[in-house]
């Protein structure tokens, strides 16, 4: 459908931004409201807030394999430092790891905000702001690794690093337990507690909770139905 100028009404083109079964149930019937609505700058936005909202509740896999992915990497971690001689000094990152230490990072902040997405609903709009809080505490960690690995920080700075990442997984974990996703949401307020012990025990303790959130998450129903979602 377009307007009579043979062109798409305003903001039908954001439309694309959401995932195909959305589209094929809902398109037409939001381009046909777009025609006879005056679509601004605040509409356009509600269409783009819309998108992610869809794309996160689209039953999408993408966090429990990059919950797997973290759990795995941490895994490998701390079997390679439980297999030193010799314990590396607080707080027990090997040099080498450190680049496989931010991967795996990266992976757990890509599970934290698809897992927040599956209960944003749920969580509501304070839930939402401690999700992107623990997100940017991952964040924080991922970029004390690398300045880690580059030598600009030494294992204080790292440590503290470390910590700040874990208070952002238990926030999200926080989060999930609130909105009611029970075993998630517990296994992420259980898994920075490894840190408490250090070493070796940290990263296989950190990394079995992390395996078992995406097994959880690839074994249960996904969320497939699309819904309309509204604007303004």
């Amino acid at each position: 459908m377009s307007d009579v100028r043979g062109r798409p009404p305003a903001g039908a083109r954001l439309l694309r931004l959401y995932p195909r079964a959305w589209r094929d149930r809902y398109e037409s019937e939001v381009v046909a409201v777009l025609e006879l609505a005056n679509v601004g700058w605040r509409g356009r936005s509600d269409l783009v807030r819309g998108a992610l909202d869809a794309r996160l509740h689209a039953g999408s896999r993408v966090p429990g394999v990059a919950a797997i992915v973290c759990g795995g990497l941490w895994t490998f971690i701390g079997a390679g430092v439980l297999t030193q001689p010799v314990p590396p000094d607080w707080p027990g990152y090997l040099l080498e790891t450190l680049p496989v230490a931010c991967v795996a990072v990266a992976a757990g902040a890509v599970a934290t905000i698809g897992l927040w997405g599956r209960r944003s609903d749920e969580a509501g709009r304070r839930g939402a702001f401690a999700a992107l809080a623990g997100l940017a505490l991952q964040v924080a960690w991922a970029i004390g690794l690398v300045a880690a690995f580059l030598g600009f920080v030494g294992p204080a700075e790292l440590g503290v690093a470390q910590a700040l990442g874990a208070v952002g997984v238990l926030v999200v974990g926080l989060v999930l337990l609130r909105a009611g996703d029970l075993p998630i949401g517990a296994l992420l307020v259980f898994a920075p507690t490894w840190m408490l012990f250090g070493f070796a025990i940290a990263w296989l303790g950190y990394g079995f909770a992390w395996t078992l959130v995406g097994v959880i998450v690839l074994v249960g129903p996904a969320n497939d139905e699309p819904r309309l979602l509204p604007m303004g």
